[in-house]
């Protein structure tokens, strides 16, 4: 039993790292599809690695509140992150026609990438 609970409280930091890789991955071929590369394959990676991050971080905002409760920082703390990534999405929809909002999809997923980064760090154990 006591091998089941230490393995299971590292399991929200091994989604969290898999997360920042997975944006990560996202964020450079992203970047990629903006210099105009191959667009096909590097498209369906970052779709596939954007699909891939936001389920990650609604498994972890499960677990989050499932192992800690719910509290009204936490839930601040979930939605802000979830309204990052939406903002995200919604500024890539909007640039698809008018290229100049590029650059901020860029600094969105940089954000992304750091918000991830900051997912590790909470869920390390003490």
């Amino acid at each position: 039993m006591k091998l089941l609970i230490s393995i299971l409280q590292y399991v929200p930091v091994t989604l969290a790292s898999i997360g920042l890789i997975i944006a990560t991955s996202s964020f450079i071929s992203g970047l990629q599809l903006i210099r105009g590369t191959s667009i096909t394959i590097e498209g369906r990676i970052h779709r596939l690695n954007g699909y891939l991050s936001i389920i990650l971080y609604v498994i972890l905002a499960v677990l989050g509140f499932a192992l800690s409760g719910i509290s009204l920082w936490s839930v601040f703390g979930w939605f802000s992150g979830f309204f990052i990534i939406l903002t995200k999405l919604w500024i890539v929809k909007k640039s698809r026609k008018k290229r100049r909002a590029f650059k901020y999809v860029s600094w969105f997923g940089a954000s992304l990438t750091l918000m991830w980064l900051y997912m590790v760090y909470i869920h390390l154990p003490l």
